[in-house]
Protein backbone atom coordinates (compact mmCIF):
# COMPACT_ATOMS: atom_id res chain seq x y z
CA UNK A 1 0.00 0.00 0.00
CA UNK A 2 1.58 3.43 -0.97
CA UNK A 3 -0.57 5.14 1.36
CA UNK A 4 -1.76 5.05 5.08
CA UNK A 5 -5.09 5.11 4.40
CA UNK A 6 -6.08 5.07 8.25
CA UNK A 7 -5.03 8.78 8.56
CA UNK A 8 -5.32 10.08 4.91
CA UNK A 9 -6.38 13.03 3.20
CA UNK A 10 -5.57 15.19 0.16
CA UNK A 11 -2.86 17.19 1.41
CA UNK A 12 -0.75 13.16 1.22
CA UNK A 13 -1.49 13.48 -2.52
CA UNK A 14 1.43 14.50 -5.08
CA UNK A 15 0.79 17.20 -7.18
CA UNK A 16 0.26 14.92 -10.45
CA UNK A 17 -0.42 11.80 -11.85
CA UNK A 18 2.16 8.91 -11.04
CA UNK A 19 2.95 5.14 -11.27
CA UNK A 20 1.28 4.95 -7.72
CA UNK A 21 -2.17 7.23 -8.67
CA UNK A 22 -4.61 7.87 -11.11
CA UNK A 23 -6.90 11.42 -10.83
CA UNK A 24 -10.28 11.72 -12.45
CA UNK A 25 -12.42 15.02 -12.71
CA UNK A 26 -15.44 15.20 -11.02
CA UNK A 27 -16.84 16.35 -14.12
CA UNK A 28 -16.45 12.62 -16.15
CA UNK A 29 -19.46 11.16 -16.99
CA UNK A 30 -20.53 8.35 -15.16
CA UNK A 31 -20.22 5.71 -17.53
CA UNK A 32 -17.05 6.69 -18.18
CA UNK A 33 -16.20 6.96 -14.88
CA UNK A 34 -17.17 3.40 -14.34
CA UNK A 35 -14.98 2.08 -16.97
CA UNK A 36 -11.82 3.92 -15.94
CA UNK A 37 -12.39 2.33 -12.20
CA UNK A 38 -11.97 -1.06 -13.79
CA UNK A 39 -9.40 -0.76 -15.70
CA UNK A 40 -7.28 0.83 -13.12
CA UNK A 41 -8.02 -1.33 -10.59
CA UNK A 42 -7.03 -4.61 -12.87
CA UNK A 43 -3.80 -2.26 -13.91
CA UNK A 44 -2.82 -1.59 -10.30
CA UNK A 45 -3.58 -5.26 -9.23
CA UNK A 46 -1.07 -5.90 -11.88
CA UNK A 47 1.63 -3.95 -11.45
CA UNK A 48 2.28 -3.83 -7.47
CA UNK A 49 -0.68 -1.54 -6.14
CA UNK A 50 -1.91 2.29 -6.19
CA UNK A 51 -4.68 4.58 -5.45
CA UNK A 52 -7.86 5.37 -7.89
CA UNK A 53 -8.77 9.10 -6.98
CA UNK A 54 -12.26 10.26 -8.61
CA UNK A 55 -13.23 13.86 -7.47
CA UNK A 56 -10.09 15.55 -8.49
CA UNK A 57 -8.29 17.79 -10.85
CA UNK A 58 -5.16 16.75 -12.85
CA UNK A 59 -3.20 18.21 -9.77
CA UNK A 60 -4.83 16.35 -7.09
CA UNK A 61 -6.93 18.96 -5.40
CA UNK A 62 -10.78 18.37 -5.41
CA UNK A 63 -13.45 19.83 -7.69
CA UNK A 64 -15.93 19.66 -6.15
CA UNK A 65 -16.25 15.95 -5.76
CA UNK A 66 -18.61 13.22 -6.53
CA UNK A 67 -22.31 13.53 -5.62
CA UNK A 68 -22.91 10.93 -2.43
CA UNK A 69 -25.78 9.11 -4.48
CA UNK A 70 -25.57 7.56 -7.66
CA UNK A 71 -29.12 6.74 -8.84
CA UNK A 72 -30.25 5.33 -5.59
CA UNK A 73 -27.19 3.73 -4.64
CA UNK A 74 -24.68 4.86 -2.38
CA UNK A 75 -21.51 6.28 -3.90
CA UNK A 76 -19.97 3.28 -2.05
CA UNK A 77 -21.99 0.71 -2.96
CA UNK A 78 -21.60 1.99 -6.69
CA UNK A 79 -17.69 1.84 -6.49
CA UNK A 80 -17.70 -1.57 -4.30
CA UNK A 81 -19.73 -3.25 -7.15
CA UNK A 82 -17.45 -2.07 -9.89
CA UNK A 83 -14.28 -3.37 -8.31
CA UNK A 84 -15.99 -6.71 -7.58
CA UNK A 85 -16.59 -7.30 -11.95
CA UNK A 86 -12.92 -7.43 -11.90
CA UNK A 87 -11.33 -11.26 -11.97
CA UNK A 88 -10.24 -12.05 -9.70
CA UNK A 89 -11.21 -9.54 -7.42
CA UNK A 90 -8.05 -7.67 -5.85
CA UNK A 91 -7.43 -6.97 -2.21
CA UNK A 92 -8.81 -3.38 -1.94
CA UNK A 93 -10.39 -0.64 0.29
CA UNK A 94 -12.88 2.37 -0.45
CA UNK A 95 -12.39 5.21 1.38
CA UNK A 96 -15.25 8.31 0.86
CA UNK A 97 -13.64 11.56 1.96
CA UNK A 98 -15.33 14.84 2.92
CA UNK A 99 -13.22 17.08 3.91
CA UNK A 100 -10.72 19.17 1.59
CA UNK A 101 -8.37 20.22 4.29
CA UNK A 102 -7.55 23.28 1.83
CA UNK A 103 -6.93 21.37 -1.03
CA UNK A 104 -9.71 22.56 -3.27
CA UNK A 105 -13.29 22.22 -3.03
CA UNK A 106 -15.65 19.83 -1.71
CA UNK A 107 -19.53 20.35 -2.26
CA UNK A 108 -21.94 19.62 0.90
CA UNK A 109 -23.61 16.85 -0.95
CA UNK A 110 -20.47 15.63 -2.86
CA UNK A 111 -17.11 13.41 -2.17
CA UNK A 112 -13.83 12.72 -3.20
CA UNK A 113 -13.63 8.51 -3.95
CA UNK A 114 -10.79 6.72 -2.84
CA UNK A 115 -9.87 3.29 -4.16
CA UNK A 116 -7.19 1.69 -2.78
CA UNK A 117 -5.53 -1.06 -4.29
CA UNK A 118 -3.28 -3.75 -2.84
CA UNK A 119 -0.15 -5.49 -4.65
CA UNK A 120 -2.02 -8.99 -6.04
CA UNK A 121 -0.27 -12.06 -5.94
CA UNK A 122 -2.93 -13.84 -7.85
CA UNK A 123 -2.61 -11.86 -11.13
CA UNK A 124 -3.11 -11.18 -14.28
CA UNK A 125 -6.31 -9.55 -13.13
CA UNK A 126 -9.04 -8.80 -15.71
CA UNK A 127 -10.98 -5.54 -16.10
CA UNK A 128 -14.60 -5.71 -17.26
CA UNK A 129 -13.96 -5.54 -20.60
CA UNK A 130 -12.18 -8.67 -20.57
CA UNK A 131 -8.71 -7.12 -21.10
CA UNK A 132 -5.84 -7.00 -18.54
CA UNK A 133 -4.00 -3.95 -17.80
CA UNK A 134 -1.14 -3.00 -16.50
CA UNK A 135 0.46 1.24 -15.04
CA UNK A 136 2.80 2.81 -17.26
CA UNK A 137 4.40 4.99 -15.56
CA UNK A 138 0.86 7.65 -15.11
CA UNK A 139 -0.99 5.84 -17.47
CA UNK A 140 -3.18 2.73 -17.44
CA UNK A 141 -2.74 0.45 -20.58
CA UNK A 142 -3.87 -2.45 -22.20
CA UNK A 143 -0.79 -5.30 -21.21
CA UNK A 144 0.49 -7.15 -24.06
CA UNK A 145 0.78 -10.37 -24.41
CA UNK A 146 4.14 -11.33 -23.13
CA UNK A 147 3.46 -9.29 -19.98
CA UNK A 148 0.07 -11.35 -19.29
CA UNK A 149 2.58 -14.55 -19.34
CA UNK A 150 4.96 -13.62 -17.27
CA UNK A 151 2.31 -12.58 -14.57
CA UNK A 152 1.01 -15.86 -15.35
CA UNK A 153 4.51 -17.07 -14.65
CA UNK A 154 5.00 -15.02 -11.68
CA UNK A 155 1.95 -16.38 -10.57
CA UNK A 156 3.09 -20.25 -10.66
CA UNK A 157 6.39 -19.41 -9.16
CA UNK A 158 4.78 -17.17 -6.12
CA UNK A 159 3.15 -20.23 -4.89
CA UNK A 160 4.64 -22.26 -1.92
CA UNK A 161 5.52 -25.61 -2.95
CA UNK A 162 7.17 -27.77 0.02
CA UNK A 163 8.62 -31.10 -0.29
CA UNK A 164 10.53 -33.56 2.32
CA UNK A 165 13.83 -35.02 3.14
CA UNK A 166 15.34 -37.11 5.81
CA UNK A 167 18.74 -36.16 7.14
CA UNK A 168 20.77 -37.60 9.54
CA UNK A 169 20.82 -34.70 12.34
CA UNK A 170 23.65 -32.57 12.57
CA UNK A 171 25.92 -33.18 15.62
CA UNK A 172 24.05 -36.36 16.49
CA UNK A 173 24.17 -38.22 13.61
CA UNK A 174 22.68 -41.78 15.38
CA UNK A 175 19.59 -39.25 15.13
CA UNK A 176 17.17 -39.73 11.59
CA UNK A 177 15.00 -36.37 11.16
CA UNK A 178 12.37 -35.75 8.95
CA UNK A 179 12.35 -32.18 6.92
CA UNK A 180 9.53 -29.64 5.58
CA UNK A 181 11.60 -27.71 3.07
CA UNK A 182 10.05 -24.99 0.58
CA UNK A 183 10.80 -25.43 -3.08
CA UNK A 184 9.67 -22.05 -3.96
CA UNK A 185 10.96 -18.09 -2.69
CA UNK A 186 7.26 -18.01 -1.43
CA UNK A 187 6.42 -19.13 2.32
CA UNK A 188 4.17 -21.21 3.47
CA UNK A 189 2.26 -20.00 6.36
CA UNK A 190 -0.08 -21.86 8.54
CA UNK A 191 1.62 -25.00 7.84
CA UNK A 192 0.06 -28.13 9.64
CA UNK A 193 2.19 -31.33 9.33
CA UNK A 194 0.60 -34.63 10.63
CA UNK A 195 2.43 -38.06 9.65
CA UNK A 196 0.50 -41.83 10.07
CA UNK A 197 1.14 -43.67 11.51
CA UNK A 198 3.15 -42.21 14.22
CA UNK A 199 7.02 -43.21 14.39
CA UNK A 200 7.52 -45.85 17.44
CA UNK A 201 9.86 -43.44 19.36
CA UNK A 202 7.08 -40.48 18.35
CA UNK A 203 3.80 -43.17 19.88
CA UNK A 204 2.98 -41.12 22.89
CA UNK A 205 3.28 -37.71 21.34
CA UNK A 206 -0.40 -38.13 19.47
CA UNK A 207 -1.51 -35.28 20.76
CA UNK A 208 1.24 -33.03 19.31
CA UNK A 209 -0.35 -33.71 15.96
CA UNK A 210 -1.04 -32.18 13.57
CA UNK A 211 2.45 -29.96 14.28
CA UNK A 212 2.04 -26.49 13.73
CA UNK A 213 4.34 -24.43 12.08
CA UNK A 214 3.80 -20.76 11.62
CA UNK A 215 5.92 -20.43 8.61
CA UNK A 216 8.55 -22.65 6.51
CA UNK A 217 10.57 -20.85 3.39
CA UNK A 218 13.91 -21.28 2.33
CA UNK A 219 15.32 -19.96 4.67
CA UNK A 220 13.23 -21.32 7.45
CA UNK A 221 13.03 -25.60 7.00
CA UNK A 222 11.16 -27.73 9.59
CA UNK A 223 13.52 -30.89 10.76
CA UNK A 224 12.01 -32.92 13.92
CA UNK A 225 13.38 -36.70 15.03
CA UNK A 226 11.80 -39.24 14.22
CA UNK A 227 14.54 -42.26 14.04
CA UNK A 228 17.59 -43.68 14.99
CA UNK A 229 20.31 -44.79 12.32
CA UNK A 230 20.09 -48.13 14.38
CA UNK A 231 16.92 -50.17 13.74
CA UNK A 232 15.35 -47.19 11.19
CA UNK A 233 13.31 -49.41 9.87
CA UNK A 234 11.63 -50.98 12.46
CA UNK A 235 11.60 -47.37 14.48
CA UNK A 236 9.93 -45.58 11.99
CA UNK A 237 8.03 -48.05 10.01
CA UNK A 238 6.68 -48.66 6.44
CA UNK A 239 4.17 -47.01 4.46
CA UNK A 240 4.33 -44.29 6.45
CA UNK A 241 1.44 -41.22 4.78
CA UNK A 242 3.12 -37.68 5.58
CA UNK A 243 -0.02 -35.32 4.93
CA UNK A 244 1.05 -31.09 4.95
CA UNK A 245 -1.74 -28.39 4.92
CA UNK A 246 -0.16 -25.08 4.08
CA UNK A 247 -1.30 -21.44 3.12
CA UNK A 248 0.28 -18.46 0.70
CA UNK A 249 0.54 -15.34 1.87
CA UNK A 250 -2.88 -15.29 -0.64
CA UNK A 251 -4.83 -16.84 1.54
CA UNK A 252 -4.99 -19.85 -0.93
CA UNK A 253 -4.74 -23.32 0.83
CA UNK A 254 -2.72 -26.46 -0.42
CA UNK A 255 -1.38 -29.38 0.56
CA UNK A 256 1.31 -31.89 -0.06
CA UNK A 257 0.52 -35.83 0.85
CA UNK A 258 2.98 -38.35 0.44
CA UNK A 259 4.11 -42.18 0.78
CA UNK A 260 7.42 -42.24 3.43
CA UNK A 261 10.35 -44.94 3.38
CA UNK A 262 12.93 -44.28 5.81
CA UNK A 263 15.25 -47.37 3.97
CA UNK A 264 17.53 -45.58 1.93
CA UNK A 265 17.18 -42.07 2.58
CA UNK A 266 20.24 -41.09 4.95
CA UNK A 267 23.91 -42.09 4.53
CA UNK A 268 25.11 -45.49 6.38
CA UNK A 269 27.20 -44.39 9.52
CA UNK A 270 29.03 -46.82 10.97
CA UNK A 271 31.15 -45.54 13.21
CA UNK A 272 34.41 -47.46 15.62
CA UNK A 273 37.42 -46.52 17.46
CA UNK A 274 40.16 -47.07 14.63
CA UNK A 275 38.24 -45.06 11.83
CA UNK A 276 35.57 -43.08 13.74
CA UNK A 277 36.81 -39.75 12.13
CA UNK A 278 37.45 -40.41 8.55
CA UNK A 279 33.74 -41.76 8.99
CA UNK A 280 32.39 -38.53 10.41
CA UNK A 281 33.76 -36.67 7.73
CA UNK A 282 32.60 -38.74 4.94
CA UNK A 283 29.12 -39.11 6.53
CA UNK A 284 28.81 -34.30 7.11
CA UNK A 285 30.56 -34.55 3.39
CA UNK A 286 27.87 -36.53 2.24
CA UNK A 287 25.07 -34.29 3.59
CA UNK A 288 26.53 -31.35 3.21
CA UNK A 289 26.08 -32.40 -0.93
CA UNK A 290 22.47 -33.38 -0.47
CA UNK A 291 22.14 -29.86 1.52
CA UNK A 292 23.87 -28.31 -1.60
CA UNK A 293 21.58 -29.89 -4.01
CA UNK A 294 18.53 -28.20 -2.04
CA UNK A 295 19.80 -24.21 -2.35
CA UNK A 296 18.21 -22.28 -4.85
CA UNK A 297 20.22 -18.93 -5.95
CA UNK A 298 17.52 -15.96 -5.47
CA UNK A 299 18.90 -14.93 -9.01
CA UNK A 300 17.45 -18.06 -10.53
CA UNK A 301 13.96 -18.31 -8.09
CA UNK A 302 12.13 -17.64 -11.75
CA UNK A 303 13.42 -20.99 -13.64
CA UNK A 304 11.38 -24.02 -13.11
CA UNK A 305 14.52 -26.48 -13.81
CA UNK A 306 16.23 -24.48 -10.40
CA UNK A 307 12.81 -24.70 -8.79
CA UNK A 308 11.29 -28.23 -9.13
CA UNK A 309 13.41 -31.81 -8.43
CA UNK A 310 14.69 -33.24 -11.79
CA UNK A 311 12.08 -35.90 -12.94
CA UNK A 312 13.42 -39.13 -12.92
CA UNK A 313 13.21 -41.77 -16.00
CA UNK A 314 10.65 -44.06 -13.55
CA UNK A 315 8.31 -40.67 -13.41
CA UNK A 316 8.83 -40.52 -17.53
CA UNK A 317 7.92 -44.52 -17.69
CA UNK A 318 4.92 -44.08 -15.64
CA UNK A 319 3.21 -41.20 -18.11
CA UNK A 320 3.94 -43.13 -20.82
CA UNK A 321 2.29 -45.63 -19.55
CA UNK A 322 -0.72 -43.29 -19.13
CA UNK A 323 -1.37 -40.97 -21.90
CA UNK A 324 1.04 -42.68 -24.93
CA UNK A 325 -1.12 -40.94 -27.51
CA UNK A 326 -0.68 -37.28 -25.85
CA UNK A 327 2.83 -37.72 -25.44
CA UNK A 328 3.19 -39.10 -29.12
CA UNK A 329 1.39 -36.08 -30.79
CA UNK A 330 4.04 -33.54 -28.17
CA UNK A 331 6.89 -35.52 -29.39
CA UNK A 332 5.86 -35.32 -33.26
CA UNK A 333 5.16 -31.75 -32.72
CA UNK A 334 8.17 -30.53 -30.89
CA UNK A 335 10.33 -32.95 -33.83
CA UNK A 336 9.08 -30.28 -35.81
CA UNK A 337 8.90 -27.47 -34.30
CA UNK A 338 11.66 -27.73 -31.65
CA UNK A 339 11.33 -24.26 -29.85
CA UNK A 340 7.72 -24.51 -29.33
CA UNK A 341 6.80 -24.29 -25.86
CA UNK A 342 3.61 -23.26 -25.18
CA UNK A 343 0.39 -25.05 -26.44
CA UNK A 344 -3.22 -24.71 -26.38
CA UNK A 345 -6.37 -26.86 -25.74
CA UNK A 346 -9.54 -26.36 -27.82
CA UNK A 347 -11.96 -27.76 -29.79
CA UNK A 348 -12.16 -28.51 -33.57
CA UNK A 349 -13.58 -25.79 -35.98
CA UNK A 350 -12.80 -23.10 -33.33
CA UNK A 351 -11.25 -19.88 -34.54
CA UNK A 352 -8.16 -19.36 -33.48
CA UNK A 353 -6.01 -15.61 -34.06
CA UNK A 354 -2.55 -16.91 -33.28
CA UNK A 355 0.59 -14.58 -32.10
CA UNK A 356 2.80 -14.44 -35.15
CA UNK A 357 5.87 -14.13 -32.68
CA UNK A 358 4.73 -17.02 -29.92
CA UNK A 359 3.95 -20.24 -32.26
CA UNK A 360 1.88 -22.24 -30.25
CA UNK A 361 0.82 -25.70 -30.46
CA UNK A 362 -2.95 -26.96 -30.54
CA UNK A 363 -4.32 -30.53 -29.23
CA UNK A 364 -8.36 -31.20 -29.53
CA UNK A 365 -10.71 -32.27 -27.19
CA UNK A 366 -12.31 -34.78 -30.20
CA UNK A 367 -8.36 -36.47 -30.30
CA UNK A 368 -8.00 -36.91 -26.82
CA UNK A 369 -10.49 -38.35 -24.42
CA UNK A 370 -10.04 -36.42 -21.18
CA UNK A 371 -7.65 -34.22 -22.38
CA UNK A 372 -7.56 -31.91 -19.36
CA UNK A 373 -7.53 -34.70 -16.60
CA UNK A 374 -4.26 -35.94 -19.22
CA UNK A 375 -2.78 -32.48 -18.47
CA UNK A 376 -3.46 -32.84 -14.44
CA UNK A 377 -0.81 -35.36 -14.72
CA UNK A 378 1.87 -33.70 -16.35
CA UNK A 379 0.74 -30.76 -14.28
CA UNK A 380 1.42 -32.80 -11.20
CA UNK A 381 5.08 -33.79 -12.16
CA UNK A 382 5.44 -29.85 -13.16
CA UNK A 383 6.11 -31.07 -16.62
CA UNK A 384 3.70 -28.69 -17.48
CA UNK A 385 2.59 -25.16 -16.41
CA UNK A 386 -1.05 -23.48 -16.89
CA UNK A 387 -0.77 -19.70 -18.19
CA UNK A 388 -4.26 -19.57 -19.00
CA UNK A 389 -6.20 -15.85 -20.27
CA UNK A 390 -8.56 -14.70 -22.93
CA UNK A 391 -10.31 -17.91 -22.33
CA UNK A 392 -7.82 -19.70 -24.00
CA UNK A 393 -6.60 -23.01 -21.70
CA UNK A 394 -2.91 -22.20 -22.70
CA UNK A 395 0.28 -24.21 -20.77
CA UNK A 396 4.04 -24.22 -21.26
CA UNK A 397 6.29 -27.11 -21.70
CA UNK A 398 8.94 -27.26 -19.21
CA UNK A 399 12.32 -27.73 -20.22
CA UNK A 400 12.51 -31.58 -18.80
CA UNK A 401 9.75 -32.60 -20.55
CA UNK A 402 10.90 -30.90 -23.91
CA UNK A 403 14.50 -32.86 -23.68
CA UNK A 404 12.64 -36.19 -22.81
CA UNK A 405 10.29 -35.70 -25.85
CA UNK A 406 12.89 -34.68 -28.12
CA UNK A 407 15.26 -37.69 -27.02
CA UNK A 408 15.32 -40.38 -30.02
CA UNK A 409 13.16 -43.21 -28.81
CA UNK A 410 15.13 -47.03 -28.67
CA UNK A 411 13.44 -50.06 -28.98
Amino acid sequence: MKIDLGNFDLTQLPSAEDDNFEFKSSRTCLEDLKKKLSCAVSAFANSGGGCFIAGVDSHGNADNGLHLKVGRQDLRDWADQIVNQVEPVPKYEIKIISDSVGRGVIQSDSAVLLVAVYESHAGPHMAHDNCYYIRAGAHTVKAKHFIVDAIWAKRHFSKPRLTHLFRLKPEKEQAIQLGILSLTDAPAIEVKVNISPLPKIMSNLGNLFPLQISVIDQDNPFFFDVATHSQADKLFGENVLLEVEYKALSGHSYNYNTRLGISGSVPPVTLTINDASAKIVTALESINKALLKLAVPHKNIAKPSFLLPQPSESVFLNIESLIPELLADMRSDLQNCPFARQFIIMNKGVMYCEDTNNFTLKYYFEDHAYLRNKLRILENQALVYEITYNDAPRFVISEELAAYLRKPQTD
